[in-house]
């Protein structure tokens, strides 16, 4: 039986966790693609330790002609990722594009048409520990729009931790899961903590405004934010570990770029558009942009 292609690019935090998906079905014939080499990854999930093998191939002289190319990289890799987008997307390749922001399939049109793009959210908290161990704290929620490319993604893993949704208004549940990872990011991010943080009455009070101007720039992109969204949020919030960070904590912690485009840059950048005014996005991309020109 022929086993269908598929290639991974981008093989950080995300990306290992979807290799855990990925690589209990022996029908899938898995290529890595990353920006530096690696050996292997390793992830744990409660009592689940996995160790996976990668053959990074960089050089790549003759197209592989891939059935799916899933893509884990963050917004700023894009540019640097486009000679790679060339070789590795096909006119059959099917593609899933899993990161954080909005208008996903934008950075890819040029190399493929539209419906073979799959924009998806990962709600999956992971952290590289001292060991650079990556610690999975919660099971991996993959969400798409309703459609049957979604169903063949979704047929290419076998691992039961695996959740997916596949919802009717995929904007409003990207900008939900925007406002809250760019608020939470942004506090945690500027102050260098985790989140115990928000035991402290200011903090719990700037992350609730920063939700709350974010909210308004949804709603006029077209978002159906619900109105008990805010308090919600709080509620998740107050029940996270106090150990829990962020990616753009994790970023900054290890001296890469920080996600400003995809995340408060995004909302200031949209809030524009409607002439909503953002200053506390503004405020953390003005703070956070310095940082990130150092580590860029």
């Amino acid at each position: 039986m022929k086993k269908t292609k598929v290639g991974i690019l981008g093989i950080g935090a995300i990306g290992s966790v979807i290799l855990t998906g990925l690589c209990k079905n022996e029908h899938l014939e898995l290529h890595h693609f990353n920006r530096s080499k690696k050996e292997m990854t390793m992830v744990q999930f409660h009592d689940s330790f996995y160790t996976i093998s990668l053959d990074i191939k960089q050089d790549i002289y003759i197209p592989l002609k891939l059935d799916w190319l899933i893509i884990c990289l963050k917004e700023h890799q894009f540019e640097e990722a486009k000679n790679l987008f060339q070789k590795l997307i096909s006119r059959k390749t099917k593609i899933a594009i899993i990161r954080n922001g909005i208008e996903l399939k934008e950075p890819l049109l040029p190399f493929t048409k539209e419906d073979h793009i799959l924009e998806c959210m990962i709600n999956c908290p992971t952290q590289p520990d001292k060991n650079q161990v990556y610690q999975q704290m919660g099971n991996a929620i993959i969400t798409s729009a309703q459609m049957d490319l979604a169903n063949d993604f979704q047929n290419l893993f076998k691992n039961k931790d695996f959740l997916f949704r596949q919802v009717e208004d995929l904007k409003t549940e990207s900008w939900k899961k925007l406002l809250e990872s760019a608020s939470l990011g942004a506090i945690t991010c500027l102050t260098g903590e985790t989140c115990w943080i928000f035991k402290d009455e200011k903090m719990k009070n700037l992350y609730q405004k920063l939700l709350e101007e974010g909210i308004q720039v949804a709603k006029a992109a077209g978002a159906v934010i619900p109105f008990d969204f805010v308090n919600a949020m709080l509620e998740k919030l107050q029940a996270y570990s106090k150990e829990k960070g962020s990616s753009m904590l994790t970023d900054r912690k290890l001296g890469r770029p920080i996600e400003l485009g995809a995340k408060n840059g995004a909302i200031v950048s949209v809030g524009k558009k409607y002439n909503i005014e953002t200053p506390l996005n503004e405020l953390v991309v003005t703070l956070l942009s310095k940082t990130n020109a150092k580590n860029i």
